[in-house]
């Protein structure tokens, strides 16, 4: 999917799945590194997992 010199981050993600007691969720990130480090993508994720557990 490269388009250019710099492209917009952007995730994807897939279908839950429920394997025994749990859910999972496929979920791919992508970005190029002069736009963020993975510090920001890490803090990202987890941000993103937070906000889904609480849905609960």
């Amino acid at each position: 999917m490269n388009s250019g010199i710099f492209n917009n981050p952007f995730m994807i993600w897939g279908r839950y799945r429920k394997k025994l007691f749990r859910y999972y969720l496929p979920v791919s990130f992508q970005f190029h590194h002069t736009q963020m480090d993975g510090a920001h993508a890490g803090r990202f994720l987890a941000n993103l997992l937070n906000e889904i557990s609480q849905l609960k």
